[in-house]
């Protein structure tokens, strides 16, 4: 679990990144960065599934940010937007694809 503090939790927070922060997309994830404390938040909408495969969703993009923590730039904001094709997808993809985004976003230390 991602500790409370790392969390985007605010509405205003959240409207910020979207409103002023800069996107990248891969096939699975879609993220907004922006400068700002080490925090993040999780969106899956409906387009994704149900609510078991929308929760799979965000969990597993959860789970690739936190262990990989310690990698992730200290100075940023993350929004991650789960896409519809997430359905079905390993972890090992999803981390893979987050991952390279990350790299190109030039989120990682």
């Amino acid at each position: 679990m991602l500790k409370r503090k790392f969390r985007l939790r605010k509405k205003s927070s959240i409207q910020e990144v979207f409103l002023e922060g800069k996107n990248y997309s891969t096939k699975h994830v879609a993220i907004y960065i922006l400068k700002g404390p080490k925090r993040f938040g999780f969106i899956a909408s409906k387009k994704v599934g149900n609510s078991v495969q929308r929760n799979r969703a965000k969990r597993l993009m959860r789970e690739v940010i936190r262990l990989h923590l310690p990698e992730i730039r200290n100075d940023i904001q993350i929004i991650l937007i789960a896409r519809a094709r997430i359905k079905g997808v390993s972890y090992w993809e999803v981390e893979k694809s987050m991952m390279n985004m990350l790299k190109k976003a030039n989120a990682l230390i």
